[in-house]
């Protein structure tokens, strides 16, 4: 038995849990802009979030009504027509991209990042204002981290004042006992 037009994974679930996980992948897709997932799983939903963009371009009635059947969130239905659709309006195809990263350290499985291909200014304008927010959040911690050092050295020193006290009471009550 061959397997003329039959295209697409399977991913080891049954027909619901695949469209199930795959419609929640493409709303994902259209929230963040960007998504971290397995190879495979990224290859599946790249084809249908290329369907929805595509038919968001149109921005009719008809149109709005396809892509609810894939896309069941009012959130995400409305950022694809109103802002992600006339983003892609002069370009023909090959919205999204996908970038191998390293495999998940669980199981060894090849992870991709699937992402839209021209990004929204304003996800822009926050990859460009994280990188101080990084540095300054590492700058925090190391200053947590020194504040710490110093609180244990001076309870350290405090601890050994007092050891310094009971082992002199010690020794003048030996003293005394002579």
């Amino acid at each position: 038995m061959s397997r003329h037009a039959n295209a697409g994974r399977k991913l080891s679930r049954n027909s619901s849990h695949r469209k199930a996980l795959l419609d929640n992948l493409v709303r994902a897709v259209i929230l963040s802009e960007s998504i971290r997932t397995t190879t495979p799983k990224a290859k599946e939903a790249r084809r249908l979030v290329e369907r929805v963009i595509t038919k968001a371009r149109q921005n009719t009635l008809a149109a709005r009504r396809v892509v609810h059947k894939t896309v069941r969130d009012q959130a995400a239905l409305a950022r694809l027509f109103d802002t992600i659709g006339p983003r892609f309006k002069e370009r023909p195809g090959g919205y999204t991209r996908i970038i191998h990263v390293e495999n998940r350290v669980g199981d060894n499985a090849p992870m991709s990042i699937l992402e839209l291909v021209e990004k929204s200014e304003k996800a822009e304008l926050e990859k460009k204002t994280d990188k101080p927010e990084k540095a300054e959040k590492k700058a925090d911690k190391a200053e947590k981290k020194a504040d710490k050092a110093e609180k244990k050295a001076a309870s350290k020193e405090t601890t050994d004042t007092s050891a310094d006290k009971k082992s002199k009471k010690k020794k003048s009550e030996e003293e005394k006992k002579r």
